[in-house]
């Protein structure tokens, strides 16, 4: 049973299947809260890749519709999102979160998260959570793919925890998402 489908403004890799690592990676966190494993989390925490922070912008209209029953989050870059919305840069969280449920048809089914600045500024996070571990110095996909693959499935729950604390927005949607999975019950 679907309790939440993650929107992302990243693009899933080509050939990558039905696997999308950052959403591996937040299922890992909600993981170590639950017990529940990431195969089984994933039937209940569904990823939706946009390809871009204006399509996901454009989305929140249809949250009711992308919703369903269930719980739709959206996990963002914070670094460029004000600008996407017209507000100035330097907005801070409550004004952002309040114009993307200023443009959704169902406010009430929407959460806004963010990583802080940017996917980039979560995977230096996580390097600096896993002593021996460095983020990839290179923009494109497959480093990406690669690298949160190993932070999913090598990385202890004391380095993710870690993470959580040093992105304080992603470590609230995991909280959220572990309550709706029910926490400590797997």
């Amino acid at each position: 049973m679907r309790l939440a489908t993650v929107l992302y403004e990243d693009k899933m890799q080509a050939g990558g299947g039905s696997v999308f690592p950052p959403h591996d990676f937040l299922l890992a966190m909600v993981s170590d809260l639950t017990g529940l494993e990431i195969w089984a989390l994933r039937r209940q925490i569904e990823p939706n890749p946009r390809n871009g922070v204006a399509k996901l912008i454009g989305d929140l209209s249809r949250t009711s519709l992308l919703a369903g029953d269930a719980l739709l989050c959206v996990l963002v870059d914070r670094d460029r999102v004000a600008e996407h919305l017209r507000l100035p840069k330097l907005a801070d969280e409550a004004a952002v979160i309040q114009a993307m449920k200023d443009r959704s048809d169902a406010p009430d089914k929407l959460t806004v998260h963010f990583l802080d600045p940017n996917l980039e500024g979560l995977m230096r996070s996580i390097a600096d959570c896993a002593p021996g571990v460095s983020a990839p110095s290179t923009k494109d996909h497959n480093s990406r793919d690669l690298f949160l693959k190993h932070a999913t499935f090598k990385l202890s729950a004391a380095a993710r925890d870690c993470v959580k604390g040093k992105q304080a927005s992603l470590g609230a949607l995991v909280e959220r998402l572990a309550g709706l999975c029910g926490r400590g019950e797997g």
